[in-house]
């Protein structure tokens, strides 16, 4: 009931108390503001990134850094022009990322000089089959809440929607639920030795 109260509040810009509340870290104030701008920010994602689970992730992780952005806006700014202003940078801001990774993995390297990589060697086969055992050994580590989105997710190659339905949980949720999951597997995965 709370999140409904919440929700009319978000939806007639009467942002005042919501915003009070969100500086609180109320969860059900930023439910409310995730479930009244979610398809906004997803749509402003989409058109950064040419793989829907790319703007979904996105969206997803805008929502994430609300709670440590909300501080910085300015209460005579509306609330929809704000958010999509964080989104945007947010979604520049990884595609800088990605570009320097991938510019920091060819720099210094001749393109002609590359081996041909749709035939894998030997050695690269077993390194991969090593890589994969390694990632699995940590998913098993990882609590079955984030085990089992990310097993359906990339194993079953189910989408969010199937997922949230299978688990009967909400979709927004699944999708930070996942979020959370790779950033914890990702940093499993830097922390154990080879």
């Amino acid at each position: 009931m709370a999140t409904t109260t919440n929700s009319i509040l978000v939806e007639q810009n009467d942002l005042g108390i919501v915003l009070d509340d969100a500086l609180q870290a109320s969860p059900e104030t930023l439910n409310a503001l995730y479930a009244a701008h979610h398809n906004y920010v997803l749509w402003v994602c989409r058109r950064f990134f040419r793989r829907p689970e790319d703007a979904e992730d996105a969206a997803a992780e805008v929502f994430l850094k609300l709670r440590a952005v909300l501080r910085q806006k300015n209460d005579s700014r509306p609330f929809r022009p704000w958010i999509s202003q964080v989104a945007v940078r947010h979604c520049l801001d990884k595609l800088r990322k990605q570009r320097r990774e991938k510019a920091a993995c060819v720099e210094g390297m001749e393109v002609t000089n590359l081996p041909d990589g749709s035939v894998k060697s030997p050695l690269a086969q077993v390194l991969l089959k090593e890589e994969h055992r390694r990632v699995r050994i940590l998913l098993r580590r990882l609590p079955d809440y984030y085990r089992v989105p990310l097993v359906l997710r990339y194993y079953k190659h189910m989408s969010y929607a199937e997922i949230a339905q299978k688990l009967n949980r909400q979709l927004p949720a699944i999708k930070v639920i996942i979020f959370r999951a790779k950033c914890r597997l990702r940093r499993h995965l830097m922390e154990s030795p080879s």
